[in-house]
């Protein structure tokens, strides 16, 4: 959600992490998640570059680990090589990424997505929460649809919560969450619920249109199967239709899950055409790909075979493991940088701390490798970069492309994703706190009440 924090730390340590007041967001709240995985920014941190050497990781200097990465990319055509962005990734990191895959390597494969989930970037309101988490107090019916927001975005649960305290909100949803802390109401899980409503054939229609501000919040398990055109497509066509998408109050609302994601795309960083939706990772499913560059992505699931991996990142978790080498960056505590939130607010975050050991800020070393591949830094400065990054969100503003797609009626359960709360990022897994919480979580026998 882009929670406000306050960071304090002891010399190189993140000691603690304290909420700051922000009405618009998160309240003077924070999660407990993002209070007590602070512990986890001092574990299984990469500080010094590695090379597989005979199936082994093998510490090793900058130049030798930048020399090698080198030599592969000089060997390799652009359209075999492929960068896949992490999910606590900064917009200026991802910036630099873009250009030095598009200007240095002249490769556009870049993609933000880890999973198959339907995207639509021609118009910003398609991947943001448009609604605002503010404008939740302001909502009068609620539908949720594969989502659960308790797991996938804590503080905008709360604003749910506080909404139906106070006015007695009325929740719907399409799939079951499970607890979410407020009594809401199943009406199905599939995309035929959906079908009913848009046809005006459903209990909750008529609701729908008498609704003066409607709430709709699709999330990501919604949109990762082969319905996921027609859910997303279907639904703010609905929404326009019933002029619950205009300049006052716009309904239609998607939650990401990763920190980057909406600003990922924002800059660029997707790929897809008419035809297919996720080229690059169905080309990473049938190992079209010689060189793989993941830039802090551990989410990544697909089977390796020859690829040569470059993994950029702060912590030794998936991706790290995978590599053939390892190029150690910083956490988002250890530089400035900016971040856009799920309502697609821009951020800003300030340096806290510093890498650790030999690890650098990952701006630098994707500048330190255009330098070696084309004798030339891709900026000067950190602030050319940001003027750069600024200039290029501005020229590309997403907002004029608002056409109706028709789709194809696909009838597919909508079954929510679990998500391993304790362990959704590679900060929270090295976290001992969250270990801790994790197993007793694991221990409680499930009643049939709980989440």
């Amino acid at each position: 959600a882009g929670s406000n924090i306050r960071i304090d730390t002891y010399g190189w340590e993140v000691k603690r992490v304290l909420p700051r007041i922000n009405e618009d967001i998160n309240d003077e709240w924070i999660s407990d998640k993002t209070r007590y995985a602070c512990d986890g920014l001092l574990k299984q941190r990469l500080d010094t570059p590695y090379i597989r050497e005979k199936g082994k990781l093998v510490q090793t200097s900058w130049s030798k680990a930048l020399i090698k990465i080198v030599k592969k990319l000089n060997n390799t055509k652009p359209e075999e090589i492929a960068g896949i962005i992490g999910d606590l990734v900064d917009m200026e990191s991802m910036f630099i990424f873009k250009e030095f895959f598009n200007k240095v390597l002249n490769s556009s494969n870049l993609e933000c997505r880890t999973k198959k989930t339907y995207l639509n970037p021609k118009n910003r309101m398609n991947y943001i929460f448009n609604s605002s988490i503010n404008g939740i107090e302001e909502c009068d019916l609620m539908l949720l649809i594969g989502t659960n927001p308790r797991l996938e975005a804590t503080i905008l649960n709360a604003r749910i919560r506080k909404t139906y305290v106070n006015n007695n909100l009325k929740i719907f949803s399409i799939g079951n969450p499970g607890d979410l802390t407020y009594p809401y109401k199943i009406i199905g899980s599939n995309t035929q619920v959906l079908k009913e409503i848009i046809e005006g054939n459903h209990e909750i229609s008529d609701e729908f249109k008498q609704s003066k501000k409607p709430i709709v919040i699709i999330g990501e398990s919604a949109l990762k199967n082969d319905s996921g055109k027609y859910v997303f497509e279907s639904i703010k066509n609905y929404l326009i239709k019933n002029n619950h998408i205009t300049k006052e109050w716009n309904a239609l609302n998607i939650l990401t899950q990763n920190a980057s994601r909406v600003g990922a795309i924002d800059l660029g960083l997707y790929k897809l055409n008419k035809k297919d939706n996720f080229p690059i990772l169905n080309k990473l499913d049938t190992n079209e790909f010689k060189i793989l560059y993941l830039l802090g992505s551990d989410e990544l699931k697909f089977n390796k075979k020859n690829e040569f991996i470059i993994y950029q990142g702060s912590h030794g978790d998936l991706g790290a493991q995978i590599a053939d080498v390892i190029l150690p960056g910083s956490a988002y505590t250890e530089k400035d940088g900016h971040f856009i939130n799920l309502e697609g607010r821009i951020q800003k975050a300030f340096k806290a701390s510093y890498p650790p050991g030999d690890a650098k800020e990952d701006w630098e070393i994707i500048n330190e490798l255009s330098e070696l591949l084309k004798r030339k830094k891709l900026y000067n400065s950190k602030e050319e970069l940001i003027d750069s990054m600024m200039n290029y969100i501005k020229l590309n503003k997403k907002d004029n492309n608002n056409k109706i797609i028709e789709t194809q009626f696909l009838n597919e359960k909508i079954l929510i994703s679990p998500i391993d709360y304790y362990y959704s990022n590679v900060i929270a897994r090295s976290s001992n706190t969250m270990s801790e919480c994790r197993s007793e979580k694991l221990k409680i026998k499930p009643t049939g009440t709980d989440g």
